[in-house]
Order: structure tokens, then C-alpha cells, then sequence
């Protein structure tokens, strides 16, 4: 049994990103899903407006 010994071509190179690119956008949104639905002490919470007020939309920005 011999391997193959030439380097893997274009196509092959974009499948694997592809798949990996797939796995970590599922994994993307499961994290998102199973950190949404977290117990109260742990859930997410907005930050203070205060502390960001660049967040905050008024009339004049509007």
C-alpha cells in the first residue's frame, strides 16, 4: 500500500474550509441558543446605559 505524495489541489482545500466554515457557524449558533437560554443568575445582561452612551438612540440621532 503506497500513499498518495502530491499536494492536495485547489478544490480539495476549498471543501475542508467549507466544512470548517459550516462547523463554526453551527457552533456559532448553538453557543448563542444554549448561552440565550441560561438560569436566571446566569443569563446575559445589557450593560448599563451609563457606561455606553454611545448606545443610546435620541431624537437628534434619529
Amino acid at each position: 500500500m503506497s500513499l498518495n505524495n502530491h499536494p492536495p489541489s485547489l478544490m480539495w482545500h476549498a471543501k475542508i474550509f467549507g466544512v470548517i466554515l459550516v462547523l463554526c457557524v453551527v457552533a456559532l449558533f448553538m453557543f448563542r441558543y444554549i448561552t440565550a437560554h441560561l438560569p436566571p443568575p446566569y443569563q446575559t445582561k445589557s450593560p448599563a446605559p451609563q457606561v455606553t452612551p454611545w448606545l443610546e438612540q435620541t431624537q437628534e440621532s434619529l
